[in-house]
């Protein structure tokens, strides 16, 4: 999924998130869980910044805490964040949708350009 409004790390990190709520609205998730999702595309000190500035957009609410002796996330989804595969899946249509246009319209401009070459020879 991609959401034009957030960087390619941040939408990496909703990703991981949705994946880890499993459809609650309210979760607990590890700094482990949430990079071992990224494949090594971020680390523990820009994952809170991501998480952060995630909250400051409001698609998150989260809390840094500790549980048996670990770091822990309580994390809440706000209206933006659960709204998030739907704005991605709409950021994704449109994409597809500007792309028909262009091809058509290059489409249309190459068969307008053979008629007058055909018309003028």
């Amino acid at each position: 999924m991609w959401n034009a409004a957030l960087c390619k790390r941040e939408n990496d990190v909703m990703c991981a998130l949705l994946t880890l709520s499993a459809g609650k609205a309210r979760f607990l998730a590890s700094p482990a869980e949430v990079l071992s999702l990224l494949h090594g595309r971020c680390d523990e000190t820009a994952l809170e910044g991501v998480l952060c500035s995630l909250a400051q957009d409001g698609y998150v609410d989260y809390i840094a805490t500790e549980r048996k002796g670990e770091k822990t996330y309580v994390v809440e989804l706000r209206p933006k964040g659960r709204g998030y595969v739907r704005s991605a899946h709409a950021d994704r249509r449109r994409l597809m949708l500007r792309l028909a246009v262009a091809l058509v319209c290059g489409v249309v401009s190459a068969l307008i350009g053979l008629a007058i070459k055909l018309l003028a020879g």
